[in-house]
């Protein structure tokens, strides 16, 4: 692994603990990241049947503070904050006037006047300017990402493991809600959110205690199986999820109705950055369409593969692997919105060779109630 020359790598506060634990470490939008520990396929079975612990310090936390700070997160984001009660979250978008995704986000409404956005670590600079340069009204944006560890916890066995670190209590914490708790001594914002398709929590907390914590999880946790996570398990975990990654499923060029993320536009709430747009896509569809697939033909469609139909190339794929719970090779691609249909088959380019393969619903993977 090599950072772009004259370009320094970032470094959580965990990097340490990483290496000591024999972590293959890669560059990752500009931080250098586990990607795997004992092996992508253990650590996401691990997660599937037991807990996965992930170091997920490199996201960027944009606090936003101020009598007009719920206008800011409305003209700025595609969703609805006005819904939020206090200690509850959404899942968002940062919003270009095109229609596409600045990046995806969680908003975490604190008060009505206080609301706190985990953006993706490679956009967090770019998001932070972006909301700064939209900041017609009276509320104070601040960049607090190097203030905050965030560990997160996933997987079944995950409510039990985290009932040993806290008096938080956490039956009374619904999915997409969170509370201001003491875990391990160490006060933070504890979430019950996640990017996997497990049940799981988010604990952000202030960085120079992340060693301890990171530690008193994994041992407490260790008893039901819980180990720790790199970053390909996290994919391979979210892609079974059918979750979307900025930069593969998102990007510029990209709606958010395009994705399939119409659930998270909200035209009624009155104006935002894209609204025009994405109304008219609403009402009027648009040419192309994100889909999922699994493969009929042997071989793995790997990110960016042409997707064929006959020998015209008709979209790409934005994520695929096989996966190991499912023991599937998956993917998402974005095909002509004629041809996006359940059953129907495509054909994907692997190195030169078609290969079948069939659209399958999403998620690909439900956890089980």
């Amino acid at each position: 692994m090599r950072a772009p020359v004259g370009v320094e790598l970032k470094r959580t506060p965990l990097h340490a603990i990483h290496k000591s634990l024999g972590a293959r470490l890669v560059e990752f939008g500009g931080w250098e990241m586990p990607i795997e520990y004992t092996g992508i396929v253990q650590e996401h079975l691990a997660v599937r049947t037991a807990a996965g612990l992930f170091d997920v310090s490199h996201m960027g936390e944009i606090d936003i503070q101020g009598p007009e700070a719920l206008a800011l997160v409305q003209w700025v984001t595609s969703n609805d904050a006005a819904r939020l009660h206090d200690l509850q979250a959404q899942y968002s978008a940062l919003m270009y006037p095109q229609g596409a995704a600045v990046d995806d986000c969680l908003v975490h409404r604190l008060s009505q006047d206080h609301y706190f956005l985990c953006v993706n670590a490679a956009n967090s600079d770019k998001d932070f300017a972006w909301i700064v340069q939209n900041n017609r009204f009276n509320a104070e944006v601040r960049n607090v990402s190097a203030e905050y560890a965030q560990i997160a916890l996933q997987g079944p066995k995950g409510e039990e493991i985290l009932a040993r670190l806290t008096r938080a209590d956490l039956s009374a914490l619904r999915y997409y809600w969170f509370c201001i708790a003491r875990c391990c001594s160490v006060d933070g914002l504890l979430a019950r959110t996640g990017y996997t398709g497990e049940d799981g929590f988010e604990f952000y907390f202030p960085a120079p205690e992340s060693a301890r914590v990171w530690n008193e999880f994994l041992e407490a946790g260790k008893p039901m199986g819980l180990v720790p996570v790199g970053l390909g398990a996290r994919n391979t975990l979210r892609l079974e999820a059918g979750y979307a990654l900025y930069g593969h499923e998102l990007d510029e060029e990209t709606s958010l109705i395009e994705a399939n993320l119409g659930w998270i536009v909200k035209p009624d709430k009155g104006d935002f950055l894209g609204r025009g747009i994405l109304t008219e896509q609403l009402a009027h569809g648009t040419s192309k369409k994100l889909v999922g697939f699994e493969m009929v033909d042997r071989g793995i469609a790997r990110d960016g593969f042409a997707v064929q139909m006959g020998t015209e190339t008709v979209g790409r794929v934005t994520s695929g692997t096989h996966v190991p719970f499912l023991k599937k090779s998956i993917g998402m691609a974005y095909v002509p919105t004629e041809l996006a249909a359940v059953g129907n088959e495509i054909k994907i380019d692997i190195r030169g060779k078609p290969a079948r393969a069939r659209q399958v619903p999403l998620p690909f993977y439900k956890r089980p109630k």
